[in-house]
């Protein structure tokens, strides 16, 4: 299977965007910051949590389930939060983890793994939205020519996991279609919604050659939010090295790789 970089699918979205998130779930943070890469890059083959969140007092990681959570899904859950705990360990942070879906109400599990060991996490039902009426939302402002709030584009995003007729692969294509022809939208809020989009496609979509050519179509698209937020980072770091900055500053600061300042370091200097 063709397939677009996972270390990419969330690489420009920031941290405002990632706040939705925290809306839908009605948690409150000043610190928001998109960590998944991190844990795929450990085991991208067999661990792959689908999306992780650093805030202020803790480390949450959140999964999209189409299905009701069994023995199965418990185990592969708690081994995401043993990982994320043994990787993150150096922040002192907890580590949770909550599931969005629409089969099952809003509740907390408590797995049993030994008499004394308990993993408990929780279980987010979105049936309080109506993915008809998310639907209808985006296609009267398309229609219109309104501005689509990020909070709804979101939604419109994990549409295929809010119906709740069961039928992902319906609402999938449509979906995918939709995004990838709206315009106007910023980079960021972009690579949220086609991140969202690329793990649905990838995890739910049954058929091989649909899932193929969509994540295909949203990897593309995603390459070239990626080279974007890339060449204006790129920028960002030139203006700083004119400044006078260190370069060592302009990573720290900028949470850039130091070895990529140091070469937009060189390139400056090889120009004068």
């Amino acid at each position: 299977m063709s397939r677009f970089q996972e270390d990419m699918i969330f690489k420009n979205v920031n941290e405002d965007d990632a706040r939705i998130f925290l809306d839908i779930l009605g948690k409150k943070s000043k610190k928001v910051k998109i960590m998944t890469t991190e844990l795929r890059q450990l085991d991208p083959a067999t661990f792959v949590p689908d999306i992780i969140l650093e805030l202020d007092d803790e480390i949450l990681i959140i999964e999209l389930q189409s299905t009701e959570v069994g023995k199965k899904h418990h185990q592969r859950f708690h081994i995401y939060v043993a990982i994320s705990d043994y990787k993150f360990d150096g922040m002192g942070k907890e580590v949770n983890l909550c599931v969005f879906t629409t089969v099952e109400e809003s509740k907390k599990v408590h797995y049993y793994v030994n008499k004394d060991n308990t993993f408990t996490y929780e279980i987010i039902g979105l049936s309080e939205y109506d993915s008809d009426e998310i639907i209808n939302t985006i296609n009267d402002k398309i229609k219109s020519n309104n501005e689509i709030t990020e909070k709804e584009l979101i939604l419109f995003a994990l549409v295929p996991i809010i119906e709740k007729t069961g039928d992902i692969d319906g609402y999938v294509e449509y979906v995918v279609n939709t995004l990838l022809e709206l315009n106007g939208l910023a980079p960021s809020i972009k690579a949220l919604a086609y991140g969202i989009e690329w793990l649905i496609v990838d995890k739910f979509v049954n058929d091989e050659q649909t899932r193929n050519i969509l994540c295909d179509r949203l990897g593309d698209r995603m390459s070239l939010i990626h080279e974007y937020g890339e060449n204006k980072e790129n920028k960002i770091v030139r203006n700083l090295l004119k400044s006078g900055m260190s370069a060592e500053v302009i990573a720290k600061r900028a949470e850039v790789p130091l070895s990529r300042v140091k070469a937009i370091e060189r390139q400056l200097k090889s120009k004068k």
